[in-house]
């Protein structure tokens, strides 16, 4: 019975099955009598799972109210639910490392670094039964947990070795297709990689490394190894979430086009009160600078006052009055500008932002399909660098070729060097 990779339709006793609480919360237990899952939400007896169908929606027994989706296993979600116990790889890169190497069915492939399993799941269910993965993990407890692992999953076409490939080599492996290094240093693998490459087919490697120091390194140990058509990537994804339309007889989404027509009504609402402001700034100066200017002619005509004063008593007035100030007072006049200017300002309609973006229910939005980024992308990318090992007689003619088209270099004869 194989527990991973099957088509049946029903669970079984010592199935794998990937328990789904979340797009973000999922582990995998294997199906065994007398057990129960627990979770925060509720308990889930493994008897009952037995004899239902994977993709089966399963409810906790009262007073728990949560419930749990049950998966049949696949590499892809054995990639999200497994147990980390290094850095893994996520399908973005897998899928792109496994079609740029050409692992096929009953191929025979070399994964050096096997850390959690994510990548060998995967290379086992690519290569078939008639494959054949070899896997080296030089991390002693992580060589155990994945042994366990394979076993449990019935995954035969896994040969898992104890092993410290960058000193030791792959040992008696030979004639293999394809190379996947995820090491700290796989430029000291490099040598012992090719050893083992198949010399007869054109053969292919993969470098996995997170620094570009370390891919520089790995270049240059693929170059002397006798590599061509070396290349990195990086390879990027984004994951996009569906949102579902309103439903019939509410407010629908505007278009595009609507929402961008009021943002930009709105940015030249916000420059004509700029414009206003910066006007009605210079205005307060003018008038300030008014202000003082008639403050100063008042002080001077007191002045003047004062003395006719001196010379005739009697015919002079409280100072209080000429305190007191005239219609020519600037102090009035700059609030009436103030007020004006205020009143000329465009006001902007106090509108809800969720009903600016609705249209009359009316509009027929059935076609529309609404998309948004997702806010959390799970996933981990590195550098990529690919690089292919031609048979020895490619290699050759390559080098032939490359020789007899390279500009030849001549020496200056005694003539030239008189002219």
């Amino acid at each position: 019975m194989d527990p991973m990779f099957h088509s049946r339709e029903t669970i079984q006793e010592g199935d794998v099955v990937i328990i789904f609480m979340s797009r973000d919360n999922m582990t995998s237990i294997t199906v065994t009598k007398g057990q129960t899952f627990h979770n925060k939400f509720g308990k889930y007896s493994h008897d009952g799972m037995i004899g239902i169908k994977f993709g089966s929606k399963m409810h906790s027994p009262p007073p728990q109210s949560g419930y749990i989706h049950l998966l049949r296993p696949t590499p892809e979600l054995w990639t999200l639910s497994l147990p980390h116990r290094t850095q893994i790889l996520y399908m973005t890169d897998i899928a792109y490392i496994t079609m740029r190497l050409g692992v096929r069915v009953g191929g025979k492939v070399i994964e050096a670094g096997t850390g959690s399993g994510s990548m060998t799941h995967s290379l086992s269910r690519t290569v078939g039964k008639r494959g054949k993965v070899h896997s080296f993990e030089y991390h002693k407890s992580r060589f155990e947990k994945a042994s366990e692992e394979f076993v449990e999953h019935g995954l035969q076409n896994i040969q898992l070795q104890h092993r410290n490939v960058c000193k030791d080599g792959f040992g008696d492996v030979g004639d293999v297709e394809a190379i996947f290094l995820d090491l700290p240093a796989p430029w000291e693998a490099i040598p012992h990689a090719a050893e083992v490459l198949n010399p007869n087919v054109i053969t292919r490697i993969c470098c996995f490394s997170p620094c570009l120091e370390q891919v520089l390194k790995t270049v240059t140990a693929l170059r002397d190894g006798g590599f061509s058509d070396i290349s990195t990537q990086e390879v990027l994804t984004r994951t996009y979430d569906l949102m579902m339309p309103p439903p019939p007889g509410s407010h629908h989404l505007k278009s595009v086009s609507s929402i961008t027509q009021r943002l930009r009504s709105h940015e030249k609402r916000k420059e004509e009160r700029r414009v206003i402001q910066m006007r009605n700034a210079r205005e307060k100066v003018r008038l300030a600078k008014e202000a003082a200017e008639a403050e100063e002619a008042a002080a001077a005509s007191e002045a003047a006052a004062g003395e006719e004063m001196e010379v005739d008593g009697d015919t002079a007035e409280p100072s209080e009055k000429r305190k007191q100030p005239d219609s020519g007072d600037p102090e009035p006049t700059a609030k009436k500008v103030r007020t004006e200017a205020s009143e000329t300002v465009p006001e902007e309609a106090a509108e809800d932002e969720s009903e600016a973006l609705y249209d009359e229910p009316e509009v027929a939005w059935s076609s529309m399909v609404l998309t948004k980024p997702s806010p959390e992308m799970q996933g981990h990318t590195s550098y990529l660098t690919f690089a292919t090992l031609y048979p020895a007689s490619i290699r050759a003619m390559i080098s032939a070729q490359v020789d007899t088209t390279a500009f030849p270099t001549r020496a200056a004869s005694p003539a030239a060097v008189g002219e």
